[in-house]
């Protein structure tokens, strides 16, 4: 709780913007693999894009603005299509996540020329937020190779279980507020302090 006593209005905000940007990185990056491997279902259910919002969960990404990690909406693929079949689902989460954390490291390039170029006041609020995207990438990609359904990763239940997919889709939302509120009680930690040094020179 201790957490929420410092959440300030600025963090949270900063944090929700990072976490629509995480949404979209992700996001796009999934389809865009997905789509070179074959899938072509999460271009036909308009997930082929950056724009976060067909991508963004509500309660992930609330979850992300309190607590610096969360997930996106959950992308359906077809193993059928998948030139990999199967596994092909597993190597598309997978790649999807890798590519989002190299984004990390890049992020310090963009705050170094954001304090070089904007006026002290802007870059503060920009680097604030560049900073919080990193932490809150690299801990939301540690969190989506959890394979529950829901998160990245869970993907592969229903890839490997297509008789059970309706099933899997009614027990998401209740796996994922048993995910959230073991976030809130702390039983499951942001990873994102130990993990960042190893992604951001910045860190």
């Amino acid at each position: 709780m201790n957490l929420l006593q410092d959440l300030t209005i600025g963090t949270f905000v900063s944090r929700l913007i990072a976490m629509l940007m995480f949404s979209g990185v992700l996001g796009g990056l999934l389809a865009v693999v997905a789509r070179l491997l074959g899938d072509r279902r999460p271009e036909y259910t308009g997930r082929l894009t950056a724009n976060p919002f067909a991508h963004v969960a509500v309660p992930g990404a609330l979850l992300a603005a309190i607590f610096g990690m969360g997930w996106i909406r959950t992308m359906r693929f077809d193993p059928a299509q998948n030139r990999w079949g199967k596994a092909g689902v597993l190597v598309v989460a997978l790649a999807g996540l890798v590519l989002t954390l190299a984004t990390v490291p890049l992020v310090d390039v963009l705050r170094r020329i954001a304090v070089d170029v904007l006026p002290p006041t802007g870059a503060y609020a920009v680097v604030s937020t560049l900073i919080q995207y990193q932490q809150v990438t690299v801990a939301s990609a540690v969190l989506n190779l959890l394979p529950l359904p829901g998160l990245v990763c869970g993907a592969i239940w229903p890839a490997f279980r297509p008789d059970r997919e309706k099933r899997i889709l009614r027990q998401e939302p209740i796996l994922l507020g048993i995910l959230a509120a073991a976030i809130v009680a702390g039983f499951v930690a942001n990873p994102a302090a130990k993990l960042l040094p190893y992604f951001s020179g910045l860190a």
